[in-house]
């Protein structure tokens, strides 16, 4: 097998590729790195081009240029994962650093001082370092698409581990001054290269994809106006909370219905509204635990699911969340506007429970304490237990 013909063939594949790139960063617009992609694999077609024009081209224009575009392209590479994940890219001056190493060696060694093997060394070093630095980020970075990145860290440590093998292969075998005239295991590492950076494609269809699809059940099951669960999406996880209810570990939920809201729609307009809507779900959001479920029901009503909690934990829950709501300030024209809600907590403790009855019992509480205070009788946290806080 002709190492030349091979790198005829990763070109046109390459090409191929970033045909497909950018056709996806054309469709995928939004998704953060995706042009960055489609860049690396032109990088690596102009360096896979660069060296199957050798002899055509000025040895080192082949040499110098086809390694350093190539070390580039993972620049690229690193830059498209990082905006992907949403990271910091202040590490791109690690990779930074290797392409100018790989510019100073491929000079020394392709251009002035001609040496196949030490070229071809320092170049797999280089790759090695970028393609397992990747691999590791990926694999760290992995978020909610598991399956997809795992597998672009898998390709990114495979082609690295190709490099080691092809270093010692070289530190074994040595090379030809003509690197054109290769034979044996370094030819197969051509094709295994090709295969690889075509599922690394794939592993970053599969990504974008995923993402997607994670952004659309999101949507789903999400308020538009607060970003809380919506109606749907918090009956569905009631029905997972409340099959694990016992009396040694009840669940209960807490109602919370905002006074007085329609007056601050009428006052100030619904802008002004939809501002105090998303203010209260941003405190509700920080004054609950990370185990806890919070949606919006509708209008300014909203509710929050607290697993493996008595009724008598949640009335504390709600007392905290009662000052938190009391402290919230929003603009509105020359003033600031203050804001009340009413809470009403009950808690389960059978499998069998119904979610649609836990609310009915919720929300009696929650009228019962509305009721007090319109009969001009004062509700603390402390009397939150006799008025709204009964398990069922």
């Amino acid at each position: 097998m002709n190492i030349h013909t091979l790198h005829i063939e990763h070109s046109v594949l390459l090409a191929v590729y970033t045909l497909l790139t950018v056709v996806n960063a054309r469709m995928h617009k939004g998704i953060r790195g995706i042009h960055w992609f489609s860049f690396y694999n032109f990088l690596l077609f102009i360096g896979a081009s660069l060296v199957t024009l050798r002899g055509q081209i000025p040895a080192p224009l082949s040499i110098v240029g086809g390694n350093v575009f190539v070390v580039a392209g993972y620049v690229a590479l690193f830059v498209s994962l990082a905006k992907f994940f949403g990271a910091r890219i202040s590490q791109i001056y690690f990779h930074a650093a290797l392409t100018a190493i790989a510019l100073a060696s491929m000079i020394q060694w392709g251009w002035l001082h001609p040496n196949t093997d030490k070229r071809l060394i320092s170049y797999s070093i280089i790759l090695f370092a970028q393609q397992a630095h990747i691999a590791l980020f990926t694999a760290r970075k992995e978020r909610r698409h598991t399956h997809a990145a795992a597998s672009m860290a898998v390709m990114l440590g495979t082609l690295a581990a190709m490099n080691l093998f092809r270093i010692g292969t070289i530190f074994i075998q040595g090379v030809p001054q003509d690197y054109l005239s290769v034979r044996g295991s370094l030819v197969w590492m051509v094709l295994g290269n090709t295969a690889l950076q075509c599922g690394a494609i794939v592993s970053y269809v599969w990504m974008t994809a995923s993402l997607l699809r994670g952004d659309l059940a999101l949507q789903a099951s999400t308020d538009h106006l607060t970003g809380l669960l919506n109606r749907r999406a918090m009956e569905l996880s009631a029905k997972q909370v409340l099959a694990l209810a016992a009396p040694t570990r009840p669940a209960s939920a807490i109602v919370i219905d905002l006074d007085d809201f329609k007056q601050i729609n009428d006052s100030y307009g619904h802008n002004c509204g939809d501002a105090v809507l998303t203010a209260v779900a941003r405190t509700l959001k920080f004054g609950l635990r990370h185990s806890d479920f919070v949606g919006r029901m509708g209008g300014d009503e909203f509710v929050a699911l607290l697993p493996a909690t008595s009724v008598a934990t949640a009335l504390e829950i709600a007392a905290a969340l009662d000052g938190a709501i009391r402290s919230i300030k929003v603009p509105a024209a020359q003033t600031e506007i203050t804001v009340s809600a009413s809470f009403g907590c009950a808690q389960v403790d059978d499998p069998a429970s119904d979610w649609a009855h836990l609310l009915i019992e919720c929300d009696k509480r929650l009228y019962a304490g509305k009721k007090a205070r319109s009969l001009d009788k004062t509700v603390l946290p402390t009397e939150l237990d006799s008025l709204h806080g009964q398990p069922i």
